[in-house]
């Protein structure tokens, strides 16, 4: 790790010619980072980038991220790979591989939008939630009943039922498989490329799962909403 820090000193050096180029970090899950990177250094005996970047308000804040989360980072204009291949930290891929995997990651984070999973989910939802809450004929004639009800929707109450429809419906859509399309790629080049889809899947599942969830829960907060209102 000696060798990196010194590696960083000299493109540090360079770096003064190009402060007008935002630097870059590019994390193992695909995610990229911009700001300027102004130390590396360590923290807990782990080695840790340190950088800077402006928030929405334009407030120029300070941040750091530990090394081995990330897969290479670019200063001023020298881009540097620091990913290394560790079986005992789980890190069995090669270098090729692992960028293979991290250029598909960062694609996915780009072009990947769960539009069918959350809007299947919220119909799913909010179906759920209005027929939970529906008295049948049978039910609203019931002789227990205190007084009489007629049976419709919104004339029953409500149960904790609809909620575990957003559940089942994530772990539902992390099952499917789906074909990726040229033109959602922003890496054309690794067309047909296996570790690229793989890396590629992993983040369109974890969207898929997290859209169809959330969209679930829209669903049944909609209907739940619409009772109350009803009431």
């Amino acid at each position: 790790m000696k060798n990196t820090l010194i590696i960083f000193l000299v493109i540090n050096c360079f770096g003064v010619f190009a402060q007008s180029e935002k630097d870059s970090i590019l994390l193992l899950n695909g995610k990229s980072i911009r700001g300027d990177i102004t130390d590396l250094t360590y923290v807990d005996d782990d080695s840790v980038l340190v950088y800077t970047y402006a928030n929405k308000k334009g407030k120029v804040l300070a941040n750091s991220i530990e090394l081995q989360r990330v897969f290479s980072y670019t200063k001023g204009g020298i881009s540097r790979t620091v990913y290394t291949p560790n079986e005992f930290m789980g890190d069995y891929l090669t270098v090729k591989e692992t960028k293979e995997v991290t250029i598909g990651s960062y694609d996915a984070r780009h072009t990947f939008k769960p539009h069918v999973p959350l809007w299947t989910s919220f119909a799913l939802g909010l179906g759920a939630s209005l027929f939970d809450t529906y008295l049948t004929k049978k039910a609203a004639s019931d002789s227990s009943l205190v007084a009489p009800k007629e049976p419709g929707f919104f004339k029953g109450s409500p149960s904790v039922f609809p909620f575990l429809v957003p559940v089942v419906l994530s772990v539902s859509w992390s099952f499917p498989s789906f074909r990726l399309k040229e033109k959602k790629m922003l890496h054309k080049n690794y067309l047909y490329n296996e570790n690229y889809y793989r890396g590629y899947h992993r983040i369109a599942k974890q969207r898929r799962m997290l859209g169809a969830l959330f969209g679930g829960l829209a669903g049944v907060a909609t209907g739940l909403i619409t009772y109350y209102i009803v009431q």
